[in-house]
């Protein structure tokens, strides 16, 4: 009997554990960001070179409806069992990560005095690094790399607020703090070696008075 509750407890934790498309995933939107549309044109140009020819708008409609139908066969499958998982606890919500982030948004903070802007944070900049115990912090990173996707930016405006309070206090002399972020796409192992600058835009640029945080 123990034998069999051991191997009834495995197969659901393995169950549960596979990896699904759902949430995020199954958002059309979010497969317009660069680096999703990046790995399709990458995965297109391989299954051609291979001997499958195959068109981006093609392959990424066959990946849509196969991630649909995968999806929907988990979620029938799990569901005996989510009496088991809520009781005992047994859940993985994290989906792993399945490709390297291409087109990061680098954070960038300014201030405005005198009429001047200047630079005070710019992430994991060793001479703009105000405040960088709080704003390079890993899982600080980890928010800035959702809040660059665009159903995340309510909760990128509240992070914003939240540094107009404290530029408001750490430079009572300024007039105004300007949020954004730098979108670029990293360099190659080549690139790198030669020091290859990127090239990029900003992005999601938000502008406070700093006499309302005051």
């Amino acid at each position: 009997m123990r034998a069999v509750l051991v191997a009834a407890h495995l197969l659901a934790v393995i169950v549960l554990a596979i990896p699904d498309a759902g949430g995020v995933a199954l958002r059309r939107d979010a497969w317009a960001n660069p680096t999703v549309q990046a790995e399709l044109e990458g995965w297109a140009e391989r299954l051609t070179s291979w001997g499958m020819p195959i068109e981006t708008p093609e392959l990424e409609q066959r990946v849509y409806e196969i991630a649909q139908s995968w999806t929907q066969a988990l979620h029938t499958l799990r569901t005996p069992l989510r009496p088991y998982r809520d009781v005992f606890g047994v859940r993985q919500t994290w989906r792993m990560f399945v490709a390297p982030h291409r087109h990061p948004g680098r954070l960038h903070i300014d201030i405005e005095r005198d009429g001047q802007w200047r630079a005070i944070q710019i992430a994991r900049s060793d001479q703009h690094d105000w405040r960088a115990p709080q704003l390079d912090h890993v899982r600080m990173r980890a928010m800035l790399f959702r809040y660059g996707w665009k159903r995340y930016r309510r909760r990128y405006d509240a992070l914003t607020r939240w540094i107009a309070t404290k530029a408001a206090q750490d430079f009572p002399e300024a007039s105004r703090v300007r949020v954004r972020l730098f979108v670029y796409q990293t360099p190659s192992p080549s690139q790198v070696r030669e020091g290859w600058e990127p090239e990029g835009r900003f992005s999601q640029v938000v502008t406070h008075r700093l006499e309302d945080f005051r």
